[in-house]
């Protein structure tokens, strides 16, 4: 991907024309991608694609684009009912209360918009309140971020805000108010015009009401039966973004682009927004300026998990690319957990100039979104930024240059992610044993860890082992500071 393209390059994979002779094809004659109907690019792009033969990695992409598409609103109504008879059992005071309301006509119908129901993720994880250790102190390494200052417990609080952006508005609200003692400032269900729908959502809060410190912005990740956040989490499809380098097309939509093939149009510095689409990029940036205005010495995190990870990440470069300093000066970090690649080697380049030590992500262990979009020469080259806090199995944590297994499909690391698997479930059933009851696990939360011997790297992604990594990790005495050799 050349830094010197012009703004309109372009490469768009629609999998809604994917078809199994497609795919057939694409295995058994290993054809140029340029030849096919289902791929729309520029110009340059064309010619780049019809000089490079598609290769095994991008031949599975687009099969399980193809069968995600196929199986999405089985897999929404799926996961619908499955929240539906959890929330259900839960409000009613378990499976035998239930049993017995039923009989007597009591039971307690769940609403999907109340503050006690809840998503599957919260369903595996309903842990709300921030850590401490047995001793009462925090068990968060020290941090050095830009300017010198050092921070504590942002990444537990980082990770909290990420599992809790799954859930509904009023949930979010109770979490914020009653447990955590912050502000609640809003909720936001922004809209894509792609998809005809309010499919990014987001919200904020800050430490107090009043002269506060603190900003924290929220991107809600993909949801486990959401078909369509999986296709686009391993989507090929990418943009030229000028200075920001080639970006990844199905999360710029999610942050509201106007024009999928032209980034001055797509992103305008100043856009018209109808107060019943709300687009995500310049409502959030509204609001953050809003409050800076009002919080004059306040100080912004922007974390997310998954795609919302994506989306924190991407947020603050839309604002370097339109010079927005009051929002960026005072950005705190950018703190991601689980998070897709968004961009080439000129995206990593812009975004770790822009924010140097102030931009962390976690992975954990096999954890498959962290390893897609696929890193592929001349079709797709994809890389991180940032930098990488990886953590074992055991929760132990390093800075890396890269992570095992960089791509999903590499064939030598098949064996290593289903022994991660079984091992993450045994470790499981005894974590409430050797580290409290706090870190015990439910019959749901196993499960779902059981879903790892069949697809491996599914169940290190929930945010459960996120929370755990930064609770359990090994206290780190010294400060860490940023290093350019990481980069």
């Amino acid at each position: 991907m050349a830094s010197q393209s012009p703004n309109n390059h372009y490469v768009i994979y629609r999998h809604e024309k994917i078809g199994l002779l497609h795919i057939l094809s694409l295995l058994a004659f290993r054809r140029s991608l340029a030849n096919y109907n289902f791929v729309e690019c520029s110009g340059d792009k064309h010619v780049d694609l019809k000089n490079v033969q598609v290769d095994m990695h991008t031949a599975r992409t687009l099969l399980v684009q193809k069968f995600l598409s196929v199986i999405s609103k089985q897999l929404m109504i799926f996961g619908r009912v499955i929240e539906l008879l959890l929330n259900l059992i839960s409000i009613n005071g378990g499976t035998i209360s239930l049993m017995w309301k039923a009989l007597t006509g009591s039971i307690k119908i769940p609403n999907s918009k109340a503050a006690n129901y809840r998503s599957i993720i919260a369903l595996i994880d309903d842990r709300l309140n921030f850590y401490k250790s047995e001793s009462g102190i925090n068990n968060f390494s020290l941090i050095e971020l830009r300017e010198g200052r050092l921070y504590k417990e942002y990444s537990d609080l980082a990770m909290m805000a990420s599992k809790v952006a799954y859930e509904n508005a009023a949930y979010i609200k109770e979490a914020v108010t009653d447990h955590w003692k912050m502000h609640f400032v809003g909720f936001y269900s922004c809209w894509n015009k792609f998809l005809n729908n309010n499919t990014t959502q987001a919200f904020i809060f800050t430490d107090k009401a009043e002269d506060a410190k603190l900003i924290v912005l929220a991107f809600r990740g993909t949801e486990p039966f959401n078909a369509r956040d999986w296709i686009t989490d391993i989507d090929l499809s990418c943009l030229y973004m000028g200075k920001l380098g080639y970006v990844h097309i199905g999360f710029l939509k999610a942050l509201g682009i106007q024009d999928e093939t032209d980034c001055q149009k797509g992103f305008p510095k100043e856009l018209d927004v109808k107060p019943d689409q709300p687009i995500a990029y310049y409502t959030l940036r509204e609001e953050l300026q809003s409050l800076l205005r009002k919080h004059k010495s306040a100080k912004i995190v922007i974390t997310g998990h998954s795609l919302g990870g994506a989306l924190a990440t991407i947020f603050p470069t839309l604002l370097g690319m339109h010079d927005q300093n009051d929002v960026l000066e005072s950005l705190l970090g950018v703190l991601t957990f689980g998070q897709p690649r968004v961009g080439d080697a000129g995206f990593r380049d812009y975004v770790n100039s822009l924010m140097g030590s102030s931009y962390y992500r976690m992975v954990y262990r096999f954890d498959i979104v962290p390893r897609v979009p696929l890193d592929i020469p001349r079709i797709a080259p994809f890389k991180h930024g940032g930098i990488c806090m990886y953590y074992n199995g055991w929760y132990t944590r390093k800075v890396v240059e890269e992570v095992p297994a960089p791509n999903y499909f590499d064939k030598e690391y098949i064996a290593p992610e289903y022994a991660n698997a079984w091992g993450d479930l045994i470790k499981a059933f005894f974590l409430g044993i050797t580290q409290g009851k706090y870190f015990k696990e439910g019959i749901i939360s196993l499960l779902y860890r059981a879903m790892g011997l069949i697809v491996p790297g599914v169940a290190s992604h929930s945010p459960r082992d996120y929370v755990n990594a930064r609770r359990l990790s090994k206290i780190v005495t010294k400060t860490l500071f940023y290093d350019k050799s990481l980069f």
